[in-house]
């Protein structure tokens, strides 16, 4: 059987890749604020001008629970990291663990291989 292949997940690496130049931490946050705003209730044009480390997930998802784990799935995804989403949030609590996009970037930095020193 073959395997299914995300075109979209690969383009957005090979971007994100053609961007960073081995700065790991740099594509962490390309990719967070990519996956975020693609799921996100809240939309904006340009959202590398809008969106920082310190934006409320909460906010950007305006407390929606599906929006914020399929995006957070997605990133595991991207990050091929392979977490089980309920393991590490429990419902209702997602907002909680995960406030800002930082904490987000911080979770997925701690689990990256090559990206501690």
């Amino acid at each position: 059987m073959a395997d299914v292949f995300d075109f979209d997940q690969f383009k957005s690496k090979k971007e994100m890749k053609k961007v960073t130049k081995e700065n790991i931490v740099y594509e962490i946050f390309l990719s967070t604020v990519t996956y975020i705003q693609r799921h996100s209730v809240v939309y904006y044009d340009n959202p590398l001008e809008y969106i920082t480390t310190d934006t409320s997930l909460y906010e950007l998802f305006k407390g929606d629970q599906t929006s914020f784990f399929a995006a957070f799935e997605a990133l595991l995804q991207y990050w091929n990291l392979n977490i089980e989403v309920k393991e590490i949030i429990s419902s209702e609590q997602e907002f909680a663990g995960f406030s800002t996009i930082g904490d987000v970037c911080m979770f997925i930095e701690r689990r990256v291989e090559g990206s501690s020193p």
